[in-house]
């Protein structure tokens, strides 16, 4: 495809300023707009859990296998997008890059409907298979009919605020993220105990906020900072669908791969949790809880990640490598600093922790501790493979991302098929600082390949 310049643009403070200060005016808001959109979960599994229990937290565990699924093909589109964008406006193709940003939309909004209405047309088969037991199945098949409504909303604002990110308006994307949980939780509230709506009330508080945030980025998309999005920019071309999906790709396969491991996840903790003296319901509920407060913790670091991601595909583009790898291993030192504090609470607060929850049985309690204590035993180490699956995306390297991004799910998986086998529940347990370890190691040693590379 052949690429147009633009003489006379302003320099761009992407390929001058410290990376330290871009890091700050990008990652911040990012951190902050990620972090507000794992509250949707975290929200919903404080207030369900003291107002229904944990039958109706074990719920929204099931519930988060299409989560997944949602963000998989969300990220498909969005990170090859975001990244095309990135790089043809350091090389100074603005229009080409405004072509992208068009065909993205037009490509979220279209994934969001597929989704919605395939979830909202099967929902007793995906209740079933994201590992749902007996008690819990009429929690989870009311919950996830309902939020099925919000998840053209929810690729909307999940790719959109990538793209507005990488417009230069961070905060504006925090912003967008913001208002659909304060809508959601004063919903929460609101629907859960004056109006005592039990699991719909939490759905459709969600489902509410998720709208409120979709309107908000497409509203954005009118006055695009780079330049006006115009009705050419959203014919969607095979050769651009190429190009997004390439570069998605590697952040889609881990996602994806990611949805299987949680089914698997899902699948054991239901059948080793019914053969021990924890239960099936008790460990589904657990695993979630735990799982949703590491997401507030992670979360921070994928946005720290996506915060860095134009200023490496700026500098890429514009052949300042050692830039790309500043960006890099500064996003990784705050990366380690996050997974320090995260392992510290788990150690230091685990009483603390599960109250935020409400009650629920001694069994219940005790496994949420030992998921806390030994499952979670490196999550130090989690932040290295979406680091580096992120920058070798930014960079162009979709080969490299794909392999890094399957590295955990994939020794989780496995580990997940043969430890349960041998050590019962505790098997399950043992899967997960193991897959920690394998996946940092691989992701570290294809980050200095690459960088070596670079010279």
């Amino acid at each position: 495809m052949e690429e147009k310049t633009t003489e006379n643009m302003p320099v761009n403070p992407l390929g001058t300023e410290p990376v330290g200060k871009l890091l700050l005016k990008y990652a911040v808001p990012t951190i902050f707009s990620t972090l507000v959109g794992s509250l949707y979960n975290f929200v919903d599994q404080i207030l369900i859990g003291q107002r229904i229990g944990f039958l109706g937290n074990a719920a929204t565990t099931v519930a988060y296998p299409l989560t997944i699924l949602c963000g998989a093909m969300t990220l498909l589109i969005s990170n090859g997008t975001a990244v095309n964008f990135n790089v043809l406006n350091g090389r100074k193709n603005k229009e080409e890059a405004l072509t992208f940003v068009g065909n993205g939309l037009i490509l979220l909004v279209a994934v969001g409907l597929i989704l919605g209405l395939m979830v909202g047309c099967f929902t007793p088969f995906f209740v079933k298979i994201c590992g749902a037991t007996d008690q819990v199945y009429p929690y989870a098949l009311t919950y996830i009919r309902i939020t099925a409504f919000g998840i053209p909303f929810l690729t909307v604002t999940s790719g959109g605020t990538l793209f507005i990110r990488s417009d230069g308006s961070p905060s504006y994307a925090m912003i967008c993220s913001l208002a659909g949980v304060g809508i959601n939780f004063i919903l929460d509230i609101l629907f859960l105990f004056p109006l005592n709506m039990g699991i719909a009330g939490a759905a459709l508080a969600t489902v509410m906020g998720q709208i409120l945030s979709g309107i908000m980025v497409l509203l954005y998309m009118k006055g695009f900072k780079t330049g006006k999005i115009l009705p050419d920019h959203f014919k969607v071309t095979l050769a651009r669908f190429e190009e997004i999906a390439s570069i998605g790709a590697a952040a889609s396969l881990n996602q994806a791969a990611m949805l299987v491991m949680n089914l698997v996840l899902n699948s054991s903790l239901r059948h080793y949790g019914n053969l021990s003296p924890f239960g099936g319901s008790e460990a589904l509920a657990a695993a979630g809880i735990v799982t949703k407060i590491n997401f507030l913790f992670y979360s921070t670091i994928i946005g720290c990640s996506i915060g860095g991601a134009p200023i490496m595909g700026f500098n890429y583009g514009a052949g300042k490598y050692e830039r790309v790898k500043e960006t890099y291993y500064k996003v990784l030192l705050y990366a380690l600093v996050v997974g320090a504090v995260e392992t510290m609470c788990f150690w230091f607060f685990p009483h603390q922790i599960l109250l935020l929850f409400g009650s629920g049985s001694d069994n219940y309690a005790a496994f949420a501790l030992l998921y806390m204590h030994i499952f979670m035993l490196f999550v130090i180490l989690g932040g290295l493979p979406p680091i580096s699956m992120n920058t070798m995306s930014s960079v162009k390297k979709p080969g490299k991302g794909v392999m890094i991004s399957l590295s955990k799910q994939l020794a989780l998986i496995f580990l997940l098929l043969v430890l349960p086998r041998i050590y019962g529940i505790f098997g399950v347990l043992y899967a997960g600082p193991a897959a920690d370890l394998i996946s940092a190691v691989f992701s570290l040693s294809v980050i200095r390949r690459e960088f070596r590379r670079f010279n």
